[in-house]
Order: C-alpha cells, then sequence, then structure tokens
C-alpha cells in the first residue's frame, strides 16, 4: 500500500472517529483536536466557527444522548472528504427549545470537508434534513402545505413554551 493510499484510507475514516469521539463518548472537546482553530462551518447557509459548532453539538447530544451515526459512502478527493450519513437518535432531552418527544428519529444528510495536510478540518459544508427531522417528532406536518407550514410554526411555538 503507497503513502497516498495510507492518506485516502486514513481520511476516510475521520467522519467515524469523529462521530465516535463526539456522540459515542459525548466527548465534545475532541472538536478542538478535529478541527483547526480557524474552522469554519457552513450548515444550511449558516456560517459558525468551532465554539458555534460545539454548541451545536452539545444541544444535539443533550436532546438525542444515544445518537449513532454511519456513513456512506465516503469519497476522498485529494485534502477534501465528501459523504452521507445518517444519525438515529431517541429524543429524550430538550432539543433546539422542544421538549422531549420519546420519538426515534432517523436523520440524513451530506457534507464536504477540507484538511490540511495534518488532519485538522479546515472548512465543512453541510445540509441536514432538518424538516424531515420536524416531521419525525411530530411538530411538522407529514405532507407539506402552506396550511401545514402554519401549524408547524403554531407547533414549535407551543412545544418551546
Amino acid at each position: 500500500m503507497t503513502d497516498d493510499q495510507d492518506t485516502i484510507d486514513a481520511r476516510r475514516q475521520f467522519p467515524q472517529q469523529w462521530a465516535e469521539e463526539v456522540h459515542g463518548n459525548h466527548n465534545v472537546s475532541f472538536i478542538d483536536e478535529y478541527h483547526a482553530s480557524d474552522w469554519v462551518g457552513h450548515f444550511d447557509g449558516k456560517e459558525l466557527d468551532n465554539s458555534e459548532y460545539k454548541e451545536m453539538q452539545r444541544e444535539l447530544i443533550s436532546g438525542f444522548p444515544d445518537a449513532q451515526f454511519s456513513f456512506g459512502p465516503v469519497i476522498v478527493e485529494g485534502d477534501t472528504v465528501a459523504g452521507h450519513w445518517q444519525m438515529t437518535g431517541t429524543h429524550t432531552g430538550e432539543f433546539v427549545g422542544v421538549a422531549p418527544t420519546e420519538r426515534t428519529v432517523t436523520v440524513t444528510g451530506t457534507f464536504v470537508t477540507r484538511y490540511d495536510e495534518d488532519g485538522q478540518a479546515l472548512e465543512t459544508w453541510e445540509n441536514i434534513d432538518q424538516f424531515g427531522l420536524l416531521q419525525q417528532l411530530g411538530i411538522a406536518p407529514e405532507e407539506f402545505t402552506l396550511g401545514g407550514l402554519a401549524r408547524t410554526l403554531v407547533n414549535l411555538v407551543k412545544s418551546s413554551r
């Protein structure tokens, strides 16, 4: 196996290592090792720095402490790793102001992360099926309509009380 192939194989494992540390072990401080200090994240159009990202992960751990992530396919091209993930977890704690529903959900997303030569993440772009999550929690309607959107907003206000 060549050094290049070793690097590709190691980078292909980065997302699963992140998931095991951050969500498997609830070790949010691992993000300080995993991300460069000037890392920038782009999540569904919102830009995050490391401290905001760690808060987002704390919120997810609080709401879904049993969250498990799986990745595939994961593609490595030079310094960039891209792939698809799936998270399954039970909503047993408050999550973004929503009281626990005790529902088990499966959420998917895609990511592209660029790494430096030391294997630290420099920048990440990620899209998450947030509407699907709201549907599974019973906050958003199964079918999307204008009336359903209004009910979703009412449900969000009620659930955050």
